[in-house]
């Protein structure tokens, strides 16, 4: 269950290098395997580890929900990541995302999916993409 809602390794990668420093309950170690925090408390904290682990390479990585990375992506790079649901045209039940930078409303949508999960994670990946370059 808990793969369904947290980031893949690839979009936790790219949060990293984008400053994302939140705190989480799950993470990617150093073989790119998702585990939750070992704590018994479960207390949630920035779990991106140092830079590197001689000879290893990075450390691990956190793993934030796609919720998680939504509010952020708003709060902190100002863009809205808004899911609809498509009920008048071709792809009617399906969902899609409207990405909306909110410094001049400039927006764009993704392709239609099958659930809202898919859609908001495309979204969370184009979003990236394009903050990326």
């Amino acid at each position: 269950m808990l793969k369904q809602v947290v980031v893949d390794i690839e979009m936790a990668k790219g949060l990293r290098r984008l400053g994302f420093r939140e705190p989480c309950l799950a993470y990617y170690d150093l073989d790119g395997n998702l585990c939750n925090a070992d704590c018994e408390e479960a207390i949630v904290r920035d779990m991106n580890g140092p830079k590197e682990t001689p000879g290893r390479g990075p450390r691990c990585y956190s793993a934030p929900t796609l919720s998680d990375v939504q509010e952020w992506l708003r709060r902190k790079k100002h863009y809205e990541i808004l899911v609809s649901r498509d009920t008048f045209f071709q792809d009617a039940g399906r969902y899609y995302c409207r990405i909306i930078r909110l410094s001049d409303n400039l927006s764009r949508d993704t392709k239609a999916f099958k659930t809202y999960e898919q859609a908001l994670s495309e979204g969370i990946k184009t979003t990236l993409n394009i903050l990326q370059k």
